[in-house]
């Protein structure tokens, strides 16, 4: 009876204490690795890591956009959120600033073809010192004239839509 009874006590304790533990969370200074899914606005799926290798990185480090490590801190290992990212909290808002208009007939000749609102195509700018990749982003065109913004990105000035799963915390 004393065997039985010292038996449950301690299954009564592993269980308790199982219970009590904290799971642990994704914080500032870990390396997580986490799948994803970006979807934008208009449900197409632009990029995904699921069924493939996991992305890892460090949480608040600056290396992934502000809107995904936010989104990444605080959940659990196994979690799946999904968060959608404002312009600013991804790739950059496009500002008035940014914008350029120029006659489509000049911006064809230079790009080898006609554009339409929407495109976005991939240049490479001479910066003085070096060549650096950009992506100028068709925001308006017609017969006469094109405006558009260069940008760093081809996602800049989109909302994002994030389905994360936190895989990992090392």
């Amino acid at each position: 009876m004393r065997k039985k009874f010292a038996v449950l006590l301690l299954l009564a304790a592993v269980i308790f204490a199982a219970g009590c533990v904290a799971e642990e969370t994704a914080e500032k200074g870990d390396t997580v690795a986490v799948y994803y899914t970006l979807s934008l606005d208009d449900g197409t799926v632009y990029e995904s890591n699921v069924g493939k290798a996991p992305l890892s990185f460090t949480v608040g480090a600056g290396q992934m956009i502000s809107g995904f490590d936010a989104a990444v801190e605080g959940m659990k290992v196994g979690e799946t959120k999904k968060v959608r990212l404002s312009p600013a909290e991804a790739y950059g808002e496009i500002t008035d600033d940014m914008l350029q208009t120029v006659p489509a007939a000049e911006l064809a000749a230079q790009v080898g073809s006609t554009v339409s609102s929407g495109d976005v195509l991939q240049v490479t700018i001479n910066t003085g010192s070096r060549y650096q990749r950009a992506y100028l982003k068709v925001l308006d065109a017609d017969f006469e004239t094109v405006t558009y913004a260069l940008v760093g990105s081809a996602l800049a000035g989109e909302y994002l839509t994030f389905e994360i799963t936190l895989d990992s915390i090392a």
